[in-house]
């Protein structure tokens, strides 16, 4: 029997090596909400953040880059309504910021529900003033299909449907049969973790087989610059369709090299956050992907995962 190598450990299997460059560094960031933030980053991973006013509070981050002169570092303190992530997209070309808040816990009908709210700023440099441009949120990946993988066993295709609805699946030669045999692989593992983990799983995919032929998500895209794109779902209407609140809720923050194809970011879920990294492949311009025009089954009036992000967005 030939053997299998890996087995499906999550999206983190194979991220690429935290970055350590942001050691020493210091920060003055105001946003243009009005708040100032300093950011000193003491070593690799331990960084002091106040808000002008306030004491330094100590915490550890990790980063990860985007190119040359971005970096998304991930920070997380306790808030009094759950846990609290903040993602920062420091892009030191620029001299831009943007600021993610990754909220669980906000609304107790759906514990496992978060919220994602962007808030964008400036670094300020010593004898300049800041720069009149700002990162925003942008519509230039709609309609592009990207199969993004995460390890040699997982694959997923985004559909960019609109500016702010992403629909996904698990991507080509991935069926329903094919699913279903790899959960049943991992069940006959000799490893009880991974045979745990499988039926986990199985019982999952068994649950919204019937009803949940593709995920279809609310979503936002921010350009950072010609080659950066920040992208970030929520699963708020598995979450809301799910009676026993026990599904979704979860999201992914990206940010994109889009002339490479490469991402790396974070994902969220209740009491679960780790950092990871794909790379992309593009969908050929002449697929044609019933995905594309299917019906959507959700209903997204009533949608609260993101409540900053305008309903359309026609800024390139």
């Amino acid at each position: 029997m030939k053997k299998k190598f890996t087995e499906f450990m999550g999206l983190s299997q194979y991220k690429v090596a935290f970055c350590y460059e942001l050691a020493g560094k210091h920060f003055h960031l105001i946003m243009d909400e009005g708040e100032e933030v300093s950011l000193n980053f003491i070593d690799g991973e331990c960084v002091q953040i106040a808000e002008k006013g306030q004491p330094y509070v100590f915490e550890t981050y990790e980063c990860l880059k985007g190119d040359d002169t971005t970096y998304l570092v991930r920070v997380m303190t306790d808030g009094a309504t759950g846990p609290i992530n903040r993602c920062w997209i420091l892009d030191t070309e620029q001299s831009l910021v943007t600021m993610v808040r990754i909220e669980a816990g906000y609304d107790p009908e759906y514990p496992k529900m978060h919220r994602v709210i962007p808030h964008f700023g400036a670094i300020k440099l010593p004898g300049r003033a800041l720069p009149k441009i700002r990162h925003h949120f942008s519509n230039r990946m709609v309609g592009h299909h990207i199969y993004w993988r995460y390890n040699n066993g997982f694959m997923l295709q985004h559909i960019y449907h609109t500016p702010t609805v992403v629909r996904a699946d698990m991507g080509p030669n991935t069926s329903f049969v094919d699913e279903d045999n790899l959960y049943m692989d991992m069940i006959a593992s000799d490893d009880p973790a991974v045979s745990a983990y499988g039926r986990e799983r199985r019982e999952h995919f068994e649950k919204w087989r019937p009803s949940y032929p593709f995920y279809e998500e609310p979503c936002f895209h921010i350009w950072i610059k010609e080659n950066l794109n920040v992208f970030c779902f929520v699963e708020e209407n598995a979450n809301r369709v799910d009676y026993a609140r026990t599904s979704g809720g979860a999201g992914i923050l990206l940010l994109q090299e889009i002339d490479r194809l490469t991402d790396v970011g974070l994902s969220f879920n209740l009491n679960e956050y780790y950092m990871l990294s794909a790379v992309g492949m593009e969908a050929p311009e002449d697929q044609v992907d019933p995905l594309d025009t299917a019906p959507s089954p959700f209903d997204f009036s009533k949608l609260t995962a993101m409540p900053t992000v305008p309903k359309e967005v026609t800024e390139e």
